[in-house]
């Protein structure tokens, strides 16, 4: 019973230390990065009915980070999140057989948060970098429905109809410059893709990229 005693106690006196040891080497093998710059939504479209205004701009913002473990080699392997959010301003004046409908600023905002799983290959050490990975894309579509075809009365609805979800695979290429041992500056460009739609391609990003290396 004594002996069976000491074991446990050497065994918990021990386990944080090599927990610690253990903690340590993942983190020396780790790396975080942030990213902010733009993208370019390909399913841009016009959320006002045909004839009122132009199509939404694609354009808009990125911003995003990720997590890469790096195991002995020149591959990683991680997790990260992206936003895209692009935006357009509205003012004009619809007139319809019963009323009168004016938008002054009116703000229509479309978001595509994107959570993926990321391999990635380092072509030149710590400067060129290729990456592949699989997503999980949730979405909004808000958009303005107009309709003057009852006989007493026309209806104007505007629409934020609830979370989207979708699958594809992104590819991408990196390139990195180094301002300290642990510490980098890149560029990074990524081009997202979903099937079942006639433009397959989902969005593109080309953004700065800040990344902290934890050895």
């Amino acid at each position: 019973m004594k002996n069976a005693t000491w074991l446990v106690l050497i065994f918990f006196l021990s386990f944080p230390p090599a927990m610690a040891q253990k903690l340590d080497s993942i983190l020396s093998r780790s790396s975080f990065s942030f990213s902010y710059g733009l993208s370019h939504d390909y399913h841009s479209y016009d959320p006002i009915p045909s004839g009122t205004y132009i199509e939404m701009k694609g354009r808009g913002e990125a911003f995003g980070f990720e997590y890469l473990y790096r195991p002995a080699g020149k591959n990683e392997f991680g997790f990260g999140f992206s936003k895209q959010v692009n935006s357009e301003d509205y003012s004009f004046v619809i007139q319809t057989p019963t009323a009168v409908a004016t938008f002054q600023d009116y703000r229509i905002r479309k978001v595509k948060n994107f959570h993926y799983l990321v391999f990635k290959r380092h072509f030149i050490e710590d400067k060129l970098i290729g990456s592949a990975g699989l997503f999980n894309l949730r979405f909004r579509d808000p958009y303005i429905s107009i309709n003057w075809g009852l006989s007493d009365r026309s209806e104007i609805l505007l629409s934020d109809p609830p979370i989207n979800f979708d699958f594809g695979a992104f590819v991408g290429l990196e390139y990195y410059h180094s301002l300290r041992e642990n510490f980098q500056v890149g560029l990074r460009t990524r081009l997202f893709y979903t099937s079942g739609y006639a433009e397959s391609f989902e969005s593109f990003e080309l953004t700065p990229v800040l990344r902290f290396r934890l050895n």
